[in-house]
């Protein structure tokens, strides 16, 4: 991926622009993240067109699911639950799946069987694609930071003596802010009250050092020019921006959120035999290969994971390492569910606190 990135890039734009309304498989996910180099072999192999539609969130991906068609979709484990509940998936079809489940990596297959003992089975609705963390990178070169970091953990946000990015995602924000103030209240726990005092943590955090963004730091990275001290980035992310720059290291605190995104199939879908096949296709050893050297997240295969950690040129330090080859048990962690209380208390705070 640190070679292949910014090829990748305008190529999957360029793909995404190209792409018409007769395609034989629409495929709804979050921006950049497949390769485009895969969707073309499977083009070239099955005689068929692809079209990439893309969402900037998971809960916009759930409205745009009730009024459109499509035959396959990336959310997240939670949106994948509230997909589910409003009968928007099908159950998936294991016996049309070739991919064998004892090949999930060792930790993936753990965390799987968590969310199932807390209440959702997940391999019900979805084959997963990829899964990871929410962490916060920082500048290894600023003196005294990385000490600052593991004694605050997620209560760093508010410290208005380093710049910082917070990621513009209600449930991340949520959940950093609810651990900085209790790192025993987790975000399935939140109460009303809990989630106000987070939003009041939030906009405390704000000031001329605090930035709300996402993606945008990916273009940030290009050449090592990240503009904070500490941000909050997906795993994957923070695998892209340490191949970019030596001076950032990435960071878990002591309590955050694991999660795994995987394909789904709607109700609606109308090319549910060629959805199967794409899953399929993109699941095998050697597209799962391909795709994950160039979005550098941790791949749901354990026979790719080992691939990739004895490749130095993708993981050619301990930094790198520490943010793709995911230990869970390194900290206490939680996966979202779907709570529309919940949800509604969050979506109101998170407003309160953009415009405030």
């Amino acid at each position: 991926m640190k070679k292949m990135w910014a090829l990748a890039f305008v190529a999957f734009a360029s793909f995404v622009m190209t792409a018409c309304a007769s395609s034989d498989l629409v495929i709804f996910l979050p921006k950049e993240y497949i390769a485009s180099s895969v969707v073309e072999a499977f083009e070239a192999e099955y005689g068929v067109k692809v079209e990439l539609r893309t969402f900037d969130s998971n809960e916009s991906a759930i409205n745009q699911a009730r009024i459109n068609r499509y035959d396959l979709i990336i959310p997240s484990d939670y949106a994948i639950e509230q997909f589910a509940s409003e009968g928007l998936i099908q159950e998936l079809d294991w016996e049309k799946i070739d991919f064998d489940q004892a090949d999930f990596t060792v930790g993936l297959a753990s965390a799987l069987e968590e969310l199932d003992e807390a209440g959702f089975d997940l391999l019900n609705y979805a084959m997963p694609y990829y899964w990871g963390t929410i962490g916060l990178i920082y500048d290894n070169e600023k003196e005294g930071l990385e000490a600052k970091l593991e004694e605050q953990g997620w209560a760093i946000l508010g410290d208005q003596s380093v710049t910082k990015m917070i990621y513009d995602s209600s449930r991340d924000a949520f959940m950093a802010a609810l651990y900085a103030q209790d790192p025993i209240v987790k975000m399935a726990d939140a109460t009303q009250a809990d989630i106000t005092a987070a939003k009041n943590f939030l906009i405390g955090a704000k000031g001329a050092n605090t930035y709300v963004l996402s993606d945008e730091i990916l273009d940030q990275a290009v050449g090592g020019n990240v503009p904070y001290d500490v941000a909050m980035v997906y795993s994957g992310d923070a695998v892209y921006i340490l191949q970019e720059t030596e001076r950032y290291s990435y960071f878990v605190p002591e309590n955050s959120n694991v999660w795994v995104d995987g394909f789904v199939i709607p109700t609606n879908a109308i090319n549910v035999d060629l959805a199967y096949e794409f899953i399929n296709f993109i699941s095998s050893y050697e597209m799962t290969l391909e795709n994950t050297w160039e979005l550098g997240y941790t791949p749901v295969r354990q026979d790719v994971l080992d691939e990739l950690l004895a490749d130095e040129e993708f993981v050619w330090d301990e930094r790198i390492e520490y943010a793709f080859n995911l230990d869970v048990s390194l900290f206490s962690h939680e996966f979202y569910r779907f709570d529309n209380d919940l949800k509604s208390w969050m979506d109101e705070a998170y407003r309160e606190f953009m415009f405030a």
